[in-house]
């Protein structure tokens, strides 16, 4: 390949990488979670505190969380299904932190 078949292809992968949609953050209360059918509902700790129902299908999760923990996530919208990316349970770290490992 030529030097500038190189340099062409090096943009188009940038411009690709580029369009990926970047992911958001979603933080509140666990209002259902359901393993078996890899689903998370979540209430928004923001204002309007919507609560949005979250796929587990291929999302990192640190402790499982429950009904009632507070939780960070980070998702991506994907033709208006809301897919996790990575559970953080802030309520079981901070009882794991609490617990003198360090």
């Amino acid at each position: 390949m030529k030097l500038g078949q190189w340099i062409g292809l090096g943009i188009l992968i940038g411009l690709a990488a580029a369009c990926v949609q970047p992911s958001q953050v979603v933080q509140g209360t666990v209002i259902n979670y359901q393993a078996d059918a890899k689903t998370l509902v979540v209430k928004d700790e923001k204002p309007p505190h919507a609560e949005l129902t979250l796929s587990l299908e291929s999302a990192e999760i640190g402790a499982e969380p429950s009904a009632g923990d507070v939780v960070r996530v980070a998702y991506r919208d994907q033709q208006g299904k809301l897919t996790a990316l990575r559970v953080m349970n802030l309520t079981r770290q901070k009882e794991l932190s609490g617990s003198g490992g360090h």
